[in-house]
């Protein structure tokens, strides 16, 4: 049968400050062509070596020339992206590929306004470098830095949202984008879920999984079908909870409750599936089942059809169908 995939693959997205939406016009491929990249990006006014950190606050507070930023001849605006270390590092060296656990605060290089932080909530966010969705400043500019280690960062915006701007933070077409940065944390991304065996409830599908290749789920002759949501975690992580509005990274497979046959799964893609959570992006059991789980865990789903695809076996071809999932939970951002 013809996979639904959880309409999953289309609606994944990277978070919104760090997925890089160039413009839709120009290339054969929706990306922008090298002309229209350079027509998004206003002439450069300012060099990142003339703005400088102020830790000492609550939250670091950015000068240009000795000026308050929003107090300067403003717009500031780079050609192209410009990296300064603010202070050494002396962890680990971050590589390529990894995640990194990072606090930052974010400008608008046009207006001198806030656009974002992590400051204020004491918070901090993960930078999947193995995610091509990432801004392409992170991609090439924190491997080889160390854990520790504090920067300023200037993106254009040919090089950030593009044409497409940013409507929600109030970013232009050609607004340039400062960022402060401390790395917190880098660490090689979870393949597999890790954490603590639990022991599921009887009665419930039998699971058989190494978190490499497609779980196998064995739905026992007597078991019978639930009524309502059941969720049990077969594997307790160690890793952060995951939060409604996070872009969840996950490997998953599904089969039916009625005879246990495979639907999807995101082994035979050969990578992890990442959507938002929490939002109703994707199934209300996967909404319900996996927010409040922690990144790591190994998730036992059985879904009844009322919160899958509906009770109508015409709507859907999983319509009317108790649909039973493992999850094995790799990131949350």
């Amino acid at each position: 049968m013809r996979s639904p995939r959880l309409r999953l693959a289309a609606l994944a997205v990277a978070p919104i400050l760090f997925l890089g939406a160039c413009s839709t016009e120009g290339g054969a491929d929706g990306a922008a062509t090298s002309d229209d990249a350079a027509a998004t990006s206003m002439a450069p006014t300012g060099d990142v070596s003339e703005l400088s950190v102020d830790t000492d606050g609550d939250a670091p507070a950015i000068t240009w020339n000795d000026e308050p930023f929003a107090d300067g001849e403003l717009p500031f605006a780079v050609a192209s992206t410009q990296a300064e270390t603010v202070e050494e590092g002396d962890g680990d060296e971050v590589a390529e590929g990894q995640e990194v656990q990072a606090r930052y605060i974010a400008f608008n290089g046009a207006t001198g306004e806030q656009v974002l932080s992590t400051f204020e909530a004491d918070e901090s966010v993960t930078l999947d470098l193995s995610n091509e969705n990432l801004f392409p400043a992170f991609l090439d500019n924190l491997p080889g830095r160390r854990v520790g280690e504090s920067v300023l960062m200037a993106i254009p915006a040919a090089e950030a949202f593009g044409t497409a701007g940013n409507q929600q933070l109030g970013i232009g077409a050609e607004d340039t984008l400062v960022f402060y940065l401390e790395l917190v944390e880098a660490r090689d991304p979870l393949t597999k879920a890790t954490g603590a065996e639990v022991e599921p409830e009887e009665g419930l599908p039998q699971v058989e999984a190494d978190g490499e290749s497609v779980a196998q789920i064995t739905i026992p002759e007597d078991a019978e079908e639930p009524t309502e949501l059941v969720v049990q975690p077969l594997v307790e992580g160690e890793g952060a909870e995951v939060k409604a509005g996070q872009t969840i990274k996950v490997h998953y497979t599904g089969v039916t409750f009625a005879d246990g046959e495979g639907f999807d799964n995101s082994y035979d893609r050969g990578t992890p599936a990442e959507f938002p959570i929490g939002v109703g992006q994707v199934i209300p059991g996967w909404d319900e089942g996996l927010v409040g789980q922690t990144v790591g865990s190994r998730v036992l789903l059985v879904i009844p059809a009322e919160l899958a695809y509906g009770t109508d076996a015409e709507a859907h071809e999983l319509g009317g169908q108790t649909l039973v999932f493992v999850v094995d939970i790799l990131g949350a951002y």
